[in-house]
């Protein structure tokens, strides 16, 4: 599992730029594309109306770039749809950090993944913290199984 850091890309060109120059690396070995949906709904106290713009402005970008690539259609997943698929049976109380749930059940899933560390933060019990990065690796994992799962299911 991978992450990749798009801090050196300034525009969204350059970031476009950095996202292709790991995917070449895969060419010939992809079969299947699966993307997390965009979000297509606002929600108070998440991200602004210029964010979720941002990012599914991206999302497109990187869907087009697979297809190019790989010759492939990009499926797309709602993120909480492929989390119910996937992590059956998990409980999301109300106020509950989503996020971190998500990322303790695939941390324990992919114990031999080395999931990136904040440098000098502690969580409560003394152990190093995960950086941001963890949650979205976590997303992403969860959209590969529902994938999977469903393909195994026969669906499309």
């Amino acid at each position: 599992m991978k992450y990749i850091s798009l801090k050196k890309g300034k525009t969204p060109f350059e970031k476009a730029q950095l996202v292709l120059d790991e995917l070449k690396k895969y060419e010939g070995q992809i079969n299947h594309v699966a993307i997390e949906a965009p979000l297509i709904q606002f929600k108070a106290g998440f991200s602004s109306a210029q964010i979720i713009s941002k990012l599914g402005y991206f999302n497109g970008v990187v869907s087009t770039l697979c297809f190019m690539l790989y010759n492939t259609v990009p499926i797309l997943y709602n993120v909480a749809t492929a989390r119910s698929v996937t992590l059956r049976g998990v409980k999301f109380p109300t106020g509950s950090n989503r996020k971190q749930i998500v990322l303790d059940c695939i941390a324990k899933l992919y114990s031999e993944v080395d999931w990136p560390k904040k440098p000098k933060a502690k969580n409560p019990d003394g152990s190093p913290s995960n950086k941001d990065e963890c949650y979205d690796m976590a997303d992403s994992a969860i959209i590969a199984l529902c994938h999977c799962i469903k393909l195994m299911n026969g669906e499309k």
